[in-house]
């Protein structure tokens, strides 16, 4: 071999060394998920390809031959990084959850630790900039912008790699991911997921409508003083539910199953019951109907 040769051949196991540790320092930093090297190894052939052409060419001549093996298999994982994660498969029921709101109203904050998570915001038309910001043990930090070429309505998942990405938070179990809506938009935000906790907080502008069904452990809406009657729909197996309002917003209750429902608003009255009706407040001012289908451990209705 001669010298040229032997100085290649330095590039070539350079290559290796200086790829492989970006991707290393990447996943270490949360650029990218961990599960990053799972999905690499789906392409187990190109990487056995890549060894073998550098066992075969390594005492080449050619430089072209000599690089051919890193190029191939930096080239396999730089397109494992900018395909993001998979299709989630889910692992049981998805939960929807559907909120409706005017269009002029505050900003609202949606937060949760969740699961299997599919995020779609849809509206007749969207301001551009920055809708959705989010973190998650998976993808690190993200945020939801509309994109300069996508047409009205289309929301568009913004990350480290490509902007051009369709919103599908990660569907690993393990995965656990924080949102907080930070623009006020005129939307309706379907939101499939699996939750264990969940928050909205819309105390500065009441929602329109809002719908929950699945299977949840613990809810929290801290909501304002409506100025039209509002439709709380909760249908399923839920742990505890936390409903804030104001002192004197009245809150309907429709039962259908077994449920403790607390109003901390008179003196810490409870009651256990399997179907009818309670009311808070006056009952000619507009407020909340609640609606509570299936099991519930504990409703706790308070002031803030």
């Amino acid at each position: 071999m001669t010298d040229a040769g032997v100085r290649w051949v330095r590039v070539s196991r350079g290559l290796y060394l200086l790829g492989i540790g970006t991707f290393m320092l990447l996943t270490t930093q949360d650029v990218l998920p961990w599960s990053f090297w799972n999905e690499a190894l789906a392409y187990w052939p190109v990487i056995l390809v890549a060894i073998g052409v550098r066992l075969a060419f390594e005492r080449s001549p050619l430089p072209a031959l000599v690089l051919l093996g890193p190029l191939l298999l930096l080239g396999t994982l730089m397109y494992v990084a900018l395909r993001g994660p998979g299709p989630a498969e889910s692992a049981g029921e998805w939960l929807p959850l559907r909120t409706e709101r005017p269009a002029a109203v505050s900003a609202w904050t949606l937060e949760g630790r969740l699961a299997l998570a599919k995020l779609d915001l849809t509206s007749r038309r969207l301001p551009r900039g920055v809708l959705l910001e989010g973190r998650t043990a998976e993808i690190g930090r993200g945020s939801v912008r509309l994109s300069e070429g996508a047409g009205p309505g289309i929301v568009r998942l913004t990350n480290t790699w490509n902007d051009r990405t369709p919103l599908v938070l990660p569907g690993a179990r393990r995965a656990r991911c924080e949102l907080g809506v930070t623009t006020a938009v005129p939307v309706t935000l379907d939101l499939d997921l699996a939750l264990t906790t969940t928050r909205l907080d819309a105390a500065s502008s009441p929602p329109a409508r809002v719908a929950l069904a699945g299977a949840l452990n613990d809810v929290r809406l801290r909501l304002g003083a409506p100025t039209a009657d509002v439709r709380l729909d909760l249908e399923g197996a839920f742990n505890r539910v936390v409903l804030e309002i104001p002192a004197a917003t009245p809150v309907r209750v429709s039962r259908e199953g077994f449920l403790n429902v607390v109003d901390d608003r008179h003196a810490g009255r409870e009651r256990a019951t399997r179907d009818g009706s309670a009311e808070g407040g006056p009952g000619g001012a507009p407020g909340y109907r609640l609606s509570l289908k299936g099991a519930f451990n504990r409703v706790v209705v308070r002031s803030w």
